[in-house]
């Protein structure tokens, strides 16, 4: 999906799985403002908009109290949720496919249920749906084998996703890149930090980036020899996207890793790993990363395949830091 499709939605729009409102502007600036979200919100009774103490199952009621002042699109948004609680779990560009109704249609239909947008409707939607047994049980009599159930199922998706082509091209970018910048913010920081070691330990110039304005001047330093590896779950936080477009004015490679492969991300890169994991809206910011960490340890395997002679920057850095443990 490219940024140009975001065009003409006016309000915001939230991205699942990071602190970020995500509000296009017109075609005339091309550019994307950002308004964080709240630290912590109660999924059960939460201040929205003009209305206070929305309480998870009331956005029903409220759709119904006001069914006959929305428009005839806006009433279909509202059955189709209505029928469909498992759309807490998606993203919007996944409910706008589905549904076939537009993003425009389903941000007015949320504000006018008094929630900011997508994000803060899925929390009511997720929670009301829960209580009532409707979507992905995710109370505390879940059990350590239902936590693992839903890892492995993570997993599997991932590998099934995964393109071997896309692996191998990566690993092959990575290897002749003068320099690797990699980006990420929020619980993708971690997965940064990850991945520059791991390209460090064997050779390859990896640095990391996790703060929105240096990421954007860093990678004005980038050449077209040079590699931007973006790491996003939800593939449209501002300050990635806007180093990823900053990258591409450089002729950069960009390679992304995104949980969504219709992201606005993916529309820029020039290579794109696609993971997935559980997309619980009220766990959002507190994502597993094993799914992410995964398609870096299998990028790692494929990069000492493509190059076994990296083995001895292998054994190097391990010497290097062999005296330092105990």
């Amino acid at each position: 999906m490219s940024l140009e499709q975001f065009d003409g939605i006016k309000e915001f729009v939230v991205v699942p799985g990071e602190a970020d409102f995500v509000k296009p502007l017109s075609r005339q600036t091309d550019t994307l403002l950002v308004q964080h979200a709240p630290s912590r919100i109660s999924p059960t009774s939460m201040s929205i908009g003009n209305q206070k103490n929305v309480s998870a199952s009331s956005w029903r009621k409220t759709f119904r109290r006001l069914h006959g002042e929305l428009t005839a699109a806006e009433q279909r948004a509202g059955e189709y949720f209505e029928s469909h609680p498992e759309a807490a779990y998606r993203s919007i560009s996944e409910v706008v496919a589905l549904s076939e109704i537009g993003y425009g249609t389903i941000i007015r239909f949320c504000q006018k249920l008094g929630c900011k947008g997508f994000q803060e409707f899925k929390i009511l939607l997720a929670t009301d749906g829960a209580s009532n047994g409707r979507v992905e049980d995710s109370s505390a009599d879940s059990t350590d084998s239902e936590t693992a159930r839903r890892l492995r199922s993570d997993l599997n998706e991932t590998l099934r996703l995964l393109e071997e082509s896309d692996l191998q091209q990566a690993a092959s970018t990575l290897l002749a890149s003068r320099v690797v910048l990699i980006v990420g913010v929020a619980s993708s920081a971690p997965l940064v930090l990850s991945l520059v070691w791991k390209l460090s330990r064997i050779g390859i110039d990896a640095r990391p980036s996790t703060e929105g304005y240096v990421m954007a001047v860093n990678a004005t330093l980038l050449t077209e020899s040079d590699t931007l590896f973006a790491i996003s779950s939800s593939g449209a936080t501002k300050d990635i996207l806007h180093a990823a477009e900053v990258a591409k004015e450089q002729n950069a490679s960009i390679i992304a890793m995104t949980n969504f492969s219709t992201s606005p991300l993916n529309s820029l890169a020039d290579i794109s790993l696609i993971t997935t994991a559980n997309r619980d809206p009220i766990k959002a910011e507190a994502p597993s990363l094993i799914a992410g960490e995964s398609v870096l340890e299998m990028l790692l395997e494929k990069l000492l395949t493509i190059a076994p002679e990296r083995q001895e920057h292998l054994i190097r850095s391990s010497r290097a830091v062999s005296d330092r443990k105990l």
